[in-house]
């Protein structure tokens, strides 16, 4: 704080008037510390509140990567079929990985003999110049007209471009794949090689010109462009493949065979055994690392509600600091925050949900507990526990049960969010919907709804701070019922620093009035000083 007032120190009195006024501000300042305290205090738990939502978000995202469940809605809700698409559930053997390898999905069932009869091929056009290199000019202008796919494509190039420019030209006209460049060398001469392809394999995929002017050109660069100048052009291939004998053609060699995925290598001249079994341990190992995950997180949680509350130990003020060492302020800061979400009723209300989730059955499915999979003791709170022989058990009698009871989503995937304008009867009707929604999601996905659901309850209590992409990307509409991303704690902090900028205008008024009585003061005792004088020399004239 400061004064525009002149200031008189203590000379004509002999008061140490700065320290005086200092000390009597001091006690003043009793009610701005408290506020400042109670400012850093908010701070501190809505920090604790962000990084709490961080964990979460990251654990939920990192979850959905690892299960390969990605394909969420804007409001965060598993699609339908997705666990039916994963790869980790069952495994696919083939006999010889020689000429291809193979991946099932979890509804791949059977055993198949597949033989590679043709690979998938781009549409290609190649040629070798001895008397051409990449440096050379074009020579004149002119217009290449190449058919792509059935599409008229126009290169215009210059007489001072180079062959180099001219492919660079082509390739961004067209789409294709082009290069030209150097590959050898015969005694004196260089030889360039022309490379272009479609971008995608299969017999849809053509190149085609009857344009003299571009056979011209590539002809030039060793093209023999017979091919190129047919009525049907240059064309890919699809692959064929030989399964339990009908051939299946496809335009790659990616090939999805009722859930197997073959990604062919090399043609054969044998079928190829291929069988698919349950991938138990596969099955267990993603359960285990999803729960090792989760349990990590509800740990933090539980450690924040039984934290221990110290009142004693309040924030310390910039006077305080200044008088303790580096060391002691952190130790006591440690014990300042500790505590400041115990027994935090959105996180006792978010785990309780979870847990009461974990009880409820899965329509068409089961439950967790016959998997082998409990929430042990009360006091452990939602955190899970894992009977390895249950569980495994539970995968090799009935793999598909297992992945409903804990990844299904429901067919219904509609947002029955309840909005301030709902009637009674639209209130209704989304509670029953969201209840029937519920119980046809399985367990885990379910719970990571129920975590989604703690987090925004988090953000409309601490805002979106430095994460909001990251909340964004668990739920799109995470942050749909905050204003500029702020939340009660941050309007609680704003409330704050008014109480203190109204408090600090008080001191200084306080202050100057207390400098101003100070400064009469010493002025009054000056001039009686004076005045002394004056009349001490009077008297010793007589």
């Amino acid at each position: 704080m400061s004064s525009n007032l002149t200031r008189i120190s203590g000379i004509a009195s002999g008061m140490d008037t700065e320290s005086m006024i200092k000390q009597l501000m001091q006690a003043k300042r009793s009610r701005v510390n408290a506020y400042g305290q109670r400012k850093t205090k908010a701070e501190w738990r809505q920090e604790s509140y962000l990084g709490l939502n961080k964990n979460m978000a990251n654990f939920i995202l990192e979850a959905r990567k690892k299960l390969g469940l990605t394909s969420y809605t804007y409001f965060g809700q598993l699609k339908s079929g997705s666990i039916d698409k994963v790869d980790w559930a069952k495994k696919a053997k083939v006999q010889n990985e020689e000429y291809f390898t193979a991946k099932a999905t979890a509804t791949a069932t059977g055993e198949y003999d597949v033989q590679v009869k043709q690979l998938a091929q781009n549409a290609t056009l190649a040629g070798n110049a001895t008397t051409v290199k990449a440096s050379d000019k074009v020579g004149q202008d002119q217009t290449l007209s190449l058919n792509v796919n059935g599409q008229t494509k126009t290169v215009q190039l210059k007489a001072n471009d180079t062959i180099s420019t001219a492919i660079k030209k082509i390739r961004e006209a067209t789409g294709l794949n082009a290069s030209f460049g150097k590959v050898g060398k015969v005694g004196a001469n260089e030889t360039s090689m022309l490379f272009m392809s479609s971008k995608k394999t299969g017999a849809n995929e053509t190149i085609q010109s009857s344009d003299q002017t571009t056979l011209d050109f590539f002809s030039r660069l060793g093209v023999d462009t017979t091919a190129l100048n047919s009525a049907n052009g240059i064309k890919g291939k699809n692959s064929i493949v030989n399964v339990n004998g009908s051939d299946i053609e496809n335009d790659s060699n990616d090939v999805d065979i009722n859930g197997v995925k073959l990604s062919l290598k090399k043609v054969s001249t044998t079928a190829q055994k291929v069988s698919v079994e349950t991938d138990v341990d596969g099955i267990f190992a993603k359960i285990k690392e999803f729960v090792e995950g989760y349990n990590k997180v509800v740990d933090e949680l539980q450690n924040k509600l039984k934290e221990k509350t110290y009142r004693d130990y309040k924030p310390l003020t910039k006077e305080q600091k200044e008088a303790m060492k580096e060391n002691e302020i952190k130790l006591w800061e440690e014990k300042s925050k500790s505590g400041l979400l115990a027994n935090d009723s959105t996180i006792k209300s978010m785990l309780s949900k979870m847990r009461a989730g974990m009880y409820e059955k899965v329509e068409g499915a089961g439950s967790m507990y016959e998997l082998g999979i409990t929430t042990g003791t009360y006091k452990n709170g939602a955190k899970l526990e894992i009977n390895e022989e249950k569980l495994k058990n539970a995968i090799a009698k009935d793999p598909q049960k297992v992945l409903d009871t804990l990844f299904k989503a429901p067919e219904d995937i509609n947002n029955y969010k309840i909005n301030s304008k709902d009637s009674a009867a639209d209130i209704a009707a989304k509670k029953a919907g969201a209840q029937a929604q519920r119980a046809n999601t399985g367990v885990f996905v379910r719970m990571m709804g129920d975590m989604a659901d703690g987090m925004e309850a988090i953000v409309k209590q601490a805002g979106a701070g430095k994460d909001s992409s990251l909340l964004k990307d668990v739920r799109g509409n995470m942050l749909a019922d905050v204003v500029t991303g702020r939340g009660m704690i941050d309007e609680d902090i704003l409330r704050i620093d008014r109480k203190i900028d109204d408090e600090n205008r008080r001191l200084n008024s306080y202050e100057s009035s207390l400098w101003r009585k100070f400064s009469a003061m010493e002025k009054a005792i000056r001039e009686m000083q004076g005045q002394s004088g004056w009349l001490s020399q009077q008297f010793g004239g007589k």
